[in-house]
């Protein structure tokens, strides 16, 4: 490990970095008692923690430091050593290691909507079928030359079409990944798009010429027979083809023509024609159904009002080319675009132009902060990007060669995904639940990437469902105050939900305890009975229920997240012989078995979790009677690993928290209070360290809990 503690008192602006002999050092009163007054404390940053992908995070933090409020087992804080400090460079999110897929030039790539399979094809007419689990192929098809391809909803089902020498569309069993019928269509096959129930597919098809000469078409198949109800033409080059969430209408682009048809799916007519000025390749639809973005040839997107099939407005690029449509957050209030700045000529060199993330104003129908992807930007690509949105709306994926990754809402870069691949910008497939990812090279590379996305839900404290971390507080006369994260370092205005909390002795934050996706909290009365208070997701609480009795025996507990890494919400209690028990939670607001897990940790002033900047969840930290703070961790046999000093002197604050990423960045914080009311951010720098501190808050000390 690395320990950070000043120069020599004659000037304290410096740091000295010392190797790892100086832990048993930093372990005497005579060595800690002489830095106090200097510096108030040091932080020891475990040289494991760092790794090769690194971004800046400017001077070194060095002092973290608690004091108790023994009824909720949380306080402390942290003080820097002032100006002239040595800068560090601390790592980003931890993704875990990439997995390589080998399957057959996998250009297109979806998965099963229960997330267990995903299917990967090739053009050549190759179709593998993974098992996420074990990311292992399970079955294979040598099939037709493929040009599109969708999954059922039910999953039963995969549908694939074809473009070369034979026009037709393919069923294909997903369970067993054998053919179970051939449609013959009009042209080649560019497009697919299921209706929300399954029952019919809705193929376009462009003209041909020649004795079979046909034109564009939609063909409208029945799932069940096997066969095409209706061929509907559309315009010689129809390409992406958008349904309504309820199938009641379809929308299609044209590749050669600046117009999108509509076509009404009852009566399987063509209803309208929308006329763009430019054509489009294709678009993408607000998650509520309401309107249709479509990026154009030679630059702009058009907005198209799904209710009334008419353009009702335009938003302006700096790209002169057709790029990606854009991405939305699942409920639909923010959307993300990549721009990009022409390309020039230089001689007989070609420039490319810049690209920039840009956020679009749905209200205002214009491009805002823009975040630039190729100079000084998250990270360096050349030519398209394409964007992905994790399921629960709280990271974007900007995927070239490589894959930035930002949190959401603040567009801080949480890490990068660096898959050693440098030929063109690939594409990203989320599975549902947002744990993984499988990117895919296309056609260039005979593999596809298994990416762990994992976050843990439980770790962070949300309750209005904005993707932010959120504080929770109770002020002297029992009111509950909800204080709403920005995720950028500062608040939303606060609400009250609640009163009468005087009567609980013990409040905790417990991530999401039933299941239900929303934070949710836990009190103990004075009686010693536990209830759950479940968020509703929107600031406030379902009715409670009273999940534990006699918990008065316990004389700490902590909610640090999912510690025995079932994806399920625990709790941790100390009792009072200073055992340590793992309280699982079942996932539905309930309890498995509880397991002893330690002892001795009555020699523990305090305990809280979570700890693990990298990794949060499955650790905790704990002070002891020296003011020492020690990180627990635990392996992934759920054994404890040697435990690691983090810091000392925690004794100035009087209270601490560990709600999460607070400042949005992906990375753990600590909220502390010092005796003056002062709050205070020291922002996690993924190391196992913290930046230096910054105010966030005043008055906080007439809070009787923080949370």
């Amino acid at each position: 490990m690395l320990v950070a503690v000043p120069a020599i008192p004659t000037n304290r602006s410096q740091l000295w970095f010392f190797p790892s002999m100086v832990g048993s050092l930093c372990r005497t009163r005579a060595f800690r008692e002489s830095l106090a007054p200097e510096i108030g404390g040091f932080m020891v940053f475990p040289a494991r923690k760092f790794r090769l992908r690194t971004v800046g995070v400017g001077v070194l933090a060095v002092g973290l430091m608690l004091s108790g409020s023994p009824a909720f087992g949380m306080a402390g804080g942290l003080r820097t050593a002032g100006p002239g400090q040595v800068p560090v460079i601390a790592p980003m999110a931890d993704f875990g290691t990439p997995t390589k897929i080998p399957v057959m030039g996998p250009s297109y790539v979806s998965a099963s909507p229960d997330g267990s399979k995903v299917f990967a094809a090739s053009t050549g007419g190759d179709l593998s079928v993974i098992d996420t689990a074990t990311d292992h192929v399970t079955l294979t098809a040598d099939l037709d030359y493929i040009s599109a391809m969708k999954v059922s909803p039910d999953g039963s089902k995969v549908f694939l079409g074809t473009h070369l020498f034979e026009h037709h569309v393919t069923i294909v069993d997903a369970a067993t990944a054998t053919p179970s019928a051939k449609i013959a269509v009009d042209g080649p096959v560019q497009d697919l798009a299921v209706s929300p129930d399954g029952s019919t597919l809705y193929v376009t098809t462009q003209a041909t010429e020649g004795p079979s000469d046909s034109p564009g078409a939609v063909h409208v198949i029945n799932v069940a027979s096997a066969s095409v109800l209706k061929v509907i033409p559309v315009g010689r080059a129809p390409g992406k083809i958008l349904l309504t969430p309820d199938g009641a209408k379809a929308f299609v682009s044209h590749g050669a023509e600046p117009s999108v048809s509509v076509i009404n799916t009852a009566t399987k007519t063509v209803s309208s024609t929308i006329p763009l000025g430019v054509a489009s390749l294709g678009g993408s639809m607000s998650p509520d159904g309401s309107r249709i973005y479509y990026p154009k040839l030679f630059g702009g997107i058009a907005i198209v009002a799904v209710a009334s099939n008419t353009v009702i407005g335009e938003i302006a690029t700096q790209s002169d080319t057709w790029a990606a449509p854009p991405v939305f957050t699942p409920d639909g209030r923010r959307a993300f675009f990549v721009d990009k700045t022409p390309d020039r000529q230089e001689g007989r060199e070609t420039i490319r132009g810049d690209s920039f993330l840009t956020e679009i104003d749905l209200d205002l129908n214009t491009l805002s902060s823009p975040i630039s992807l190729t100079n000084g930007g998250p990270s360096m690509y050349s030519g398209p990007l394409n964007l992905t949105m994790s399921a629960d709306g709280t990271r974007l994926f900007v995927v070239g060669t490589g894959i930035t990754v930002l949190n959401l809402p603040s567009l801080k870069a949480a890490g990068a995904i660096d898959l050693d691949f440098d030929v063109a910008p690939g594409t990203l497939t989320m599975l549902p639940d947002g744990s993984k990812g499988y990117f895919s090279p296309g056609t260039q590379r005979n593999y596809l990437w298994a990416l762990p996305t994992p976050r843990d839900s439980n770790a962070w404290k949300d309750y209005n469902s904005d993707g932010a971390t959120d504080v929770l507080a109770r002020d002297s006369s029992g009111s509950l105050w909800l204080y709403p994260g920005d995720a950028n370092e500062g608040w939303l205005p606060r609400t009250q939900v609640g009163s009468g909390w005087n009567v609980m002795n013990l409040i905790v934050a417990a991530g999401d305890f039933n299941g239900d996706g929303n934070s949710d909290a836990l009190a103990r009365d004075a009686a010693g009975d536990l209830w759950l208070y479940p968020g509703d997701g929107d600031s406030d609480w379902l009715p409670r229920s009273k999940v534990g009795v006699g918990w008065n025996a316990m004389t700490a507990v902590v909610a640090p997240g999912d510690f025995d890494a079932d994806g399920k919400a625990d709790v941790l209690a100390r009792d009072a012989a200073g055992d340590l028990w793992l309280y699982p939670g079942n996932g539905t607001g309930g309890w498995l078995p509880r397991a002893k897990i330690g002892s001795g940790w009555n020699e523990m002033t305090a305990i809280m979790g979570p700890g693990n900047n990298v990794r949060p969840g499955n650790d905790v930290l704990a002070r002891d009677a020296e003011g020492i703070l020690w990180l627990y961790e635990r392996d992934q046999s759920n054994e404890w690993l040697p435990r690691v000093l983090v810091g000392v002197g925690w004794n100035v604050m009087s209270a601490i928290v560990t709600p999460g990423d607070f400042d949005g960045d992906d990375v753990p914080d600590v909220l502390a209070r010092d005796s003056s009311g002062v709050l205070w951010l020291y922002p996690g720098s993924g190391s196992g360290g913290y930046a230096p501190r910054v105010q966030v808050g005043a008055g906080w000390n007439v809070m009787t809990a923080i949370l």
